[in-house]
């Protein structure tokens, strides 16, 4: 019983700590949410008064003691390296070894700034799910002009040769729901190019032949049947909710992206019916997150422990997926 009721107290204070971040940014939020109804924008671009909202919030935040990172100066001037994590959790890996770091709050999402071995930092948690995701990128571009974006996370595998905690740097990125596909040189990352049908065009195949495949959807994909389904149909070898999104902002505005995916969950997992919703509802606001995890709880005490084990998972799956990343960037060991 103690070992629920510490598990349900973990799970109060980060619906609780969410609840506060949603709440003091309500104000810009329906601003915000005004200027759209006035005018239709694209599809990932920001508002004019979204933008000037995540810039007014770097302006208050107070400088670290040796003043050298200074995020309005930042957002003016351009960092290295502009980081897209979907949640705080994935982030957690990153942010926590940011040297002389700051954290804001800007229309709903988390901003971070400091130095990450040595490169000047940007990292956004945008929320999950592609629209959240693409919006997201196009503030970190805007506001603080990154030299190269990485678009990082979790991700769940749907070939079977990917094992839990294995990090990919995927090359190949469709969208399931219209089968678009984007090609991304990790290796000289100025590249992101348009494929029309990777699988027909015998020219784009040859080139592509051997490079990871990763699917993005608009769903979480939970059972072995499913997984081994999408992988059949596309190709796919794992699957997110976010990175395809990114890539085309960074396409777009021609901003160098690295794409970094850790496995959470493999092709023969099943996640838990219920804890699909909780995940699926991270996307909707911290009031449907918290009736998914109330509701999951009151139905199946044992989800609690579900919850617990994915935690626990997801905190080592981030620390080493920031360890990998900074391998890649050659300044890790």
């Amino acid at each position: 019983m103690f070992f629920q009721q510490f598990i349900l107290r973990w799970l109060a204070s980060q619906i609780i700590r969410k609840a506060k971040t949603e709440l003091l940014n309500t104000s810009e939020n329906t601003s915000s949410k005004s200027s759209k109804h006035a005018e239709s924008p694209s599809k990932h671009s920001e508002s004019p008064s979204e933008l000037l909202s995540v810039s007014k919030q770097l302006c208050c935040v107070n400088e670290s003691e040796s003043g050298v990172n200074d995020s309005e100066e930042w957002a003016g001037s351009g960092v290295d390296l502009g980081f897209v994590f979907a949640m705080p959790m994935e982030a957690a890996g990153v942010a926590d070894v940011l040297k002389q770091s700051q954290t804001t709050q800007g229309n709903g999402r988390t901003f971070h700034t400091g130095f990450f071995h040595g490169y000047r930092t940007a990292v956004v948690e945008s929320g999950v799910g592609q629209e959240n995701a693409g919006r997201a990128a196009d503030v970190l571009i805007e506001v603080f002009k990154p030299k190269r974006l990485i678009s990082a996370g979790y991700a769940g595998g749907l070939a079977k040769r990917l094992k839990q905690f294995n990090v990919c740097f995927p090359e190949i990125l469709i969208r399931e729901s219209d089968g678009k596909t984007l090609y991304v040189s990790n290796s000289v990352p100025e590249n992101i190019e348009t494929l029309t049908n990777y699988k027909k065009l015998s020219s784009d195949f040859e080139k592509l032949n051997g490079k990871l495949i990763l699917l993005t959807t608009d769903f979480v994909v939970g059972s072995p049947k499913q997984k081994s389904l999408l992988y059949r149909q596309t190709g796919g070898e794992l699957v997110d909710m976010e990175t395809f999104a990114v890539a085309e902002v960074c396409q777009k505005r021609q901003v160098p992206m690295l794409a970094v995916r850790i496995i959470l969950d493999t092709a023969d997992e099943q996640i838990p019916k219920d804890i699909q919703r909780i995940l699926k509802d991270a996307e909707k606001g911290v009031a449907r997150l918290a009736g998914s995890v109330l509701g999951a709880i009151c139905s199946r005490p044992s989800s609690m422990l579900d919850l617990f084990s994915l935690r626990q998972r997801a905190l080592r799956a981030a620390d080493k997926l920031a360890k990998h990343i900074a391998i890649e960037l050659g300044v890790g060991n």
